[in-house]
């Protein structure tokens, strides 16, 4: 009896899956950056390809022209076509634009499986024709999945998918933090924590945060990019900004240290989605509390698992009350750091995602 093949997956995303697997095999990085290559391959059922990220960078630079990213990649995989069975980007649009619409003439054949962190294309759209041509492209993928229940209950809604074999596509899953990985960096008892933090570049509510924290004497360290650096017209003696590239290992450090994690968000309401996911992942990792614009596309809700506490966008004076909330209460901030544990355990992992990555990529018909 012929024994069945494992399906091969090409991995391709929007940053540089070599380094970032690298990275993890020297501990410097948990696996999630690797978007489920290291779970899947521990499973045993699905090999798993990661393709060079950019060989010829001036393709790249005429794409961004045509507002087509990693053309570079997207062309090489059209000769690739041999050496797997299932294209896997976990950004889908930023390495698929090309293929997609090469999809859809014809030419490109080859199954695609996709995770969908925003609203795809025109979704969200009040136009009836963006919303058919969203709808048109997104079922050139042949799997789909969702990192958010709310995400895709939109997209059924706004996009009207009733066909069943077009809902036997979709699936939902939560991206998980690494427990290995995490395990031997998160806080022993006695540790000093001595500031509250706040880190990431999408979506950022800075402005709101510092004002915030005018009204405080406590302590914080932003960590942002040039780009999402807070506009401000004076900085309080107690906020620091270091908008300056610092190494994952070397933030974790900062987490550590830190009372809580705090994820300030604004963002237009079409393009809602999984914004402060992967802060989260760390506060849930890392069993710190945290504070957290409210936003009903991500699938953790910290208020309700007991963990953080929600505001709602722009609240100065709700940073302010859940700020002192957790500074001053020592069983409130004990209560919500044993919980975000437990939700790291048992809701949120890479091993989770991981087994409901497999099922996506095996109910995928192989050409």
């Amino acid at each position: 009896m012929k024994v069945k093949e494992k399906p091969r997956l090409l991995l391709v995303n929007n940053y540089n899956m070599e380094k970032a697997y690298h990275l993890w095999e020297k501990g410097e990085s948990g696996s999630h950056h690797v978007w489920g290559k290291v779970e899947l391959e521990k499973r045993g059922k699905v090999e798993v390809e990661i393709f060079p990220h950019e060989k010829y960078r001036i393709l790249n630079k005429i794409g961004n022209v045509f507002k087509v990213k990693h053309l570079d990649q997207q062309l090489r995989i059209l000769f690739y076509g041999k050496h797997y069975d299932i294209l896997y980007a976990p950004y889908s649009l930023s390495n698929t634009r090309l293929l997609i619409v090469l999809k859809l003439l014809g030419i490109y054949r080859k199954p695609i499986l996709v995770t969908i962190h925003q609203p795809f294309m025109k979704t969200n759209s009040t136009n009836k024709f963006y919303r058919w041509l969203s709808k048109k492209f997104l079922f050139q993928y042949d799997g789909i999945i969702f990192l958010s229940e709310k995400l895709k209950e939109i997209a059924v809604k706004s996009l009207n998918i009733t066909d069943k074999d077009q809902l036997d596509k979709i699936d939902t899953a939560q991206w998980g933090p690494d427990t290995k990985f995490y395990n031997k960096i998160t806080n022993k008892e006695g540790d000093k924590l001595n500031y509250f933090i706040s880190a990431g570049h999408t979506s950022r509510d800075y402005v709101t945060l510092i004002e915030a924290f005018k009204k405080m004497e406590h302590q914080l360290k932003i960590f942002c990019t040039p780009k999402s650096k807070p506009q401000v017209d004076s900085l309080p003696p107690n906020v620091s900004i270091n908008a300056s590239f610092i190494p994952y290992e070397q933030l974790l450090k900062f987490y550590k240290e830190s009372i809580a994690i705090l994820i300030p968000l604004k963002y237009p309401l079409v393009q809602e989605g999984c914004q402060g996911m992967t802060s989260l992942q760390d506060v849930v990792a890392l069993g710190k509390p945290t504070v957290i614009t409210e936003n009903p596309c991500i699938n953790i809700d910290a208020a309700k698992e007991g963990f953080g506490i929600t505001v709602g966008k722009g609240d100065v004076q709700g940073w302010i009350d859940a700020v002192e909330l957790i500074a001053n209460d020592k069983e409130v901030f004990q209560r919500m750091s044993d919980q975000a544990k437990a939700v790291y355990k048992g809701k949120f992992n890479a091993e989770l995602f991981g087994e409901k990555l497999e099922k996506a990529v095996l109910k995928i018909p192989l050409r």
